[in-house]
This record gives structure tokens, C-alpha cells and sequence, in this order.
């Protein structure tokens, strides 16, 4: 699948149908609400996305260490610094994603006690807002593991020059 700025065809329709998802569930879930008393707000919906926040936030700082990993090459570094810009956005937009979602739904919320509509409305970008954390959150962990083999293979191919450096001053006599 082509990459277009890190992002891949697959990865967006993941989102794209899990926000649908979760929207549609919403939907089908508060419209089965007894609608003669007031909606009782949820406000434990916001720390839904604390793990999804918190994960974005961990793999921006890995994505930022990466920069400083040592034994790359001149060529690998330049390489390395637009993989990292496009992921570092990535994990930005997502962060960004996920703290104005817990806004919206915050005084969506908050106003919603008053009226139905409201509340359904919330209900609704809720549940595309959970479907799109989701699919992102799975997404993130993909590229979680993608930074760890990248580090596991700089660090064994610097043992490896590091044991060749050995053999090979091993091999070549002190007097010369």
C-alpha cells in the first residue's frame, strides 16, 4: 500500500470505518434511551481518552529520541529525520485529535442536561470520537513496534562492529 506523508491507504480506512462504527452504535444506543426524563450526562466518557492521549505522548518522545540514536550513518540520518518528521506529526495530530475531542464532549455535556438533541448529538461524536481513538491507538502501537525493531537493529549491528573492530585488531599484529 502506498504512503502518502506516513499515512497508508489501509491506515485511513481503519479510521474511517471505526469512526463510522462507533458513530452508528451511538446513535442506535441512545436513540433506544427512555426519552421522558432528562439524558444523564456520562462524564466518565472524557477519560476514554486519557489512554489514547497518554499513549501519543510516549511515542512522540520515542519518536523525538530517535534523532540522537548513535551508530547511523550520514545518509541513514537524513533518512531517518523525514520518517521521523512524518510520524512526529502524525503523533501530534493525533494528541491534538484526542484533546479537542474531550473538549467538544466536555460542553457537549455540560449542556447537554437541558436538551435531547443535544445530548444525542454529543452521544454521537462521542461514539465516532471512541471509533477514530481506536483505530488510532492501534495504529500508534504499529509504529510503537516499528521504532522498537529499528532501535533493536542499530543496536546489534553496532555490537556487531564492535566485535568485527575486536577480530580484526586481533588479527593485526602490536609491532606494526
Amino acid at each position: 500500500m502506498k504512503k502518502q506523508g506516513g499515512w497508508t491507504g489501509i491506515g485511513v480506512l481503519a479510521v474511517v470505518l471505526s469512526a463510522a462504527m462507533g458513530a452508528l452504535l451511538a446513535h442506535y444506543i441512545v436513540s433506544s434511551f427512555d426519552r421522558t426524563t432528562a439524558p444523564v450526562v456520562q462524564w466518565g466518557l472524557l477519560t476514554v481518552f486519557l489512554l489514547p492521549m497518554g499513549f501519543a505522548i510516549q511515542l512522540w518522545v520515542n519518536l523525538n529520541s530517535i534523532r540522537e540514536t548513535k551508530g547511523l550513518s550520514g545518509s541513514e540520518r537524513r533518512r531517518i529525520r523525514v520518517t521521523v518528521s512524518e510520524k512526529t506529526r502524525q503523533a501530534q495530530i493525533a494528541l491534538s485529535f484526542y484533546m479537542l475531542s474531550a473538549i467538544i464532549i466536555a460542553f457537549g455535556l455540560w449542556f447537554s442536561p437541558a436538551s435531547w438533541k443535544i445530548y444525542h448529538a454529543v452521544t454521537v461524536f462521542t461514539g465516532l470520537s471512541l471509533g477514530i481513538s481506536i483505530a488510532s491507538f492501534f495504529l500508534m502501537i504499529h509504529e510503537w513496534r516499528e521504532i522498537s525493531n529499528f532501535k533493536s537493529k542499530v543496536f546489534e549491528r553496532s555490537i556487531r562492529n564492535k566485535q568485527l573492530a575486536k577480530k580484526l585488531e586481533a588479527l593485526n599484529p602490536k609491532g606494526e
